[in-house]
């Protein structure tokens, strides 16, 4: 039987949620409300939620268009 590694399974799926606050800047913030952080743009609170969810792919969301985020909700 040959030495497999399984394919490694994304605990932190959906760990993080990218969206606007009511004033405009961009939120990126962990759902268990761990971390985040208040971004002048979008780039910035991806790089973030990237970053800080190790390059998991799955783990950053959009919110959409009409919820409004914020760091403490």
């Amino acid at each position: 039987m040959p030495n497999s590694v399984p394919p490694r399974i994304s605990t932190a799926l959906h760990r993080f949620v990218v969206g606007r606050d009511g004033e405009g800047h961009w939120i990126a913030r962990d759902e268990q409300g761990q971390t985040g952080g208040v971004f002048t743009d979008r780039i910035s609170a991806i790089r973030f939620a990237t970053m800080e969810s190790d390059h998991q792919a799955g783990a950053v969301r959009f919110a959409p268009a009409s919820a409004l985020l914020s760091l403490f909700n």
